[in-house]
């Protein structure tokens, strides 16, 4: 952090630079904290009456208000009528006013200007005890909470997934071989928290059967439901075994989708457990985990666009779609 070097001024003259170092500094933190403002109006100046020649008193006026602006310009009264400017010099910053000539012992001087006060937004803040960015909602932009932090925290290792691998959910350290049946839509949850590029997508054929797997991806609704159809990769075959990679040039922002496979067969396929899978909720708190979706669907209808509401919870490991990381 910079700090001014101010040192102790020693025995000797006062120089205006050691005045104007100090109104410098300052006018640099009232520009960092946009310092809010006030106006007065009618703000009685009182004499300065201290010199030892009588003839020098009730020529300065001073307002126990100071650091006046500009502009607007301050309005300088005499028992309420304007004083002309070139009856008086100005000192803003002081708040002060000085008359080449002394006024009359009944004189009454008053102002009207617009000062500093001893408040800035920043106070608003929550971190200062007011409401100003309070916590975070759905809704409205704010401070995020300590438990929306632990949330992200754990969910901060995928901005981390590997070039070259294939990812799927949040991919646990075990995978399982898992039957699937035809002519049903499944669909699995998949995070992005950053900007992700891919290149491949793709099943593992564990156990073949001939036929093919239409295989997509859905955006999020916002209501954790797959909306729109964003990406429909095409068809790969399920009568040989091994990866069944389709190429891709696939950037995804940051946000939840949805990972899509509908087959004409039902061969058995590489898939996730459930600890490996995004947990939706449980529906009555039994045994099973909602892990995504399923629709019924004639494989040679395609991919419904958008996905019509209604698709039945799954829940439990299932076989998964995987994005290779560019």
């Amino acid at each position: 952090m910079a700090v001014t070097p101010f040192k102790k001024i020693p025995s000797r003259e006062i120089y205006s630079a050691d005045i104007s170092g100090i109104q410098d500094a300052i006018n640099k933190v009232e520009t960092v904290l946009s310092m809010h403002t006030s106006t007065a109006t009618g703000h009685e100046l009182q004499a300065v009456s201290d010199q030892a020649e009588p003839a020098m008193h009730r020529r300065i006026y001073e307002g126990t208000l100071r650091n006046w602006l500009e502009t607007p310009a301050p309005v300088v009264r005499r028992g309420g009528d304007i004083v002309p400017l070139a009856e008086y010099v100005l000192y803003a910053a002081q708040g002060m006013v000085v008359f080449p000539a002394q006024q009359a012992s009944d004189a009454v001087i008053t102002a009207d200007f617009t000062h500093t006060i001893a408040s800035s937004p920043l106070l608003g803040h929550a971190g200062a005890g007011g409401a100003v960015h309070a916590l975070a909602t759905t809704e409205a932009a704010g401070f995020m909470s300590a438990t929306d932090k632990l949330s992200l925290d754990a969910l901060d290792y995928l901005r981390y997934r590997r070039a070259g691998l294939y990812h799927a959910g949040i991919t646990a350290s075990a995978l399982s071989s898992l039957a699937v049946s035809a002519n049903n839509l499944d669909i699995l949850p998949f995070y992005v928290p950053v900007t992700q590029t891919f290149d491949r997508i793709a099943i593992n054929v564990t156990t073949l059967a001939a036929g093919n797997a239409r295989l997509g991806i859905y955006a999020d609704t916002g209501a954790v439901y797959p909306g729109t159809l964003v990406f429909d990769a095409g068809v790969v075959t399920t009568g040989t075994a091994g990866i069944r990679a389709l190429t891709i040039s696939l950037v995804l922002a940051p946000g939840l989708y949805w990972l899509a496979r509908l087959q004409d067969a039902a061969p058995s396929l590489q898939g996730l457990t459930s600890a490996g899978m995004i947990a939706l909720g449980s529906e009555d708190l039994g045994a099973g985990v909602i892990t995504g979706y399923r629709l019924a669907r004639a494989y040679g209808d395609g991919f419904p666009n958008p996905l019509p509401s209604g698709a039945a919870f799954i829940t439990g490991p299932r076989p998964a779609v995987f994005l290779r990381r560019a």
